[in-house]
């Protein structure tokens, strides 16, 4: 098996996270649903503590991250703001670029695993 870089980000403010896999994900899928109840279904969380996360952030932030919209047939809408867009777009961007960091680690790591490998196999000679 190759060598394998692992990574995960989380970005935190004085203490209190900003974005990680976790709120990510919840953004992502309310994006995607446009429900907080279809959200919740999607990733197995209530109702409750998706709305609860959410507010949680947007105290930390002070601004909304997302806007509903009640009744008709639709039943209700759960729109990301354009500063909830602008919080998964970083992200998304960040975890591209470190993704790309650690493969070229990955590569360097591999190099130096085989120099090593080609070592000993001229050491025990």
């Amino acid at each position: 098996m190759g060598v394998r870089v692992k990574t995960r980000i989380w970005v935190d403010k004085e203490g209190h996270e900003l974005m990680g896999p976790g709120i990510y994900n919840i953004l992502k899928a309310l994006e995607e649903t446009g429900s907080i109840a279809s959200a919740a279904r999607r990733l197995g969380y209530s109702y409750k503590f998706i709305w609860t996360y959410i507010k949680k952030l947007e105290d930390v932030l002070g601004v909304p991250l997302v806007e509903s919209r009640r009744g008709g047939k639709e039943r209700g809408v759960t729109e990301l703001t354009e500063i909830g867009k602008l919080l998964l777009n970083y992200y998304e961007s960040m975890s591209r670029e470190v993704e790309q960091v650690a493969k070229t680690w990955e590569a360097k790591f591999s190099e130096l695993l085989s120099a090593l490998e080609q070592y000993k196999s001229e050491q025990a000679q």
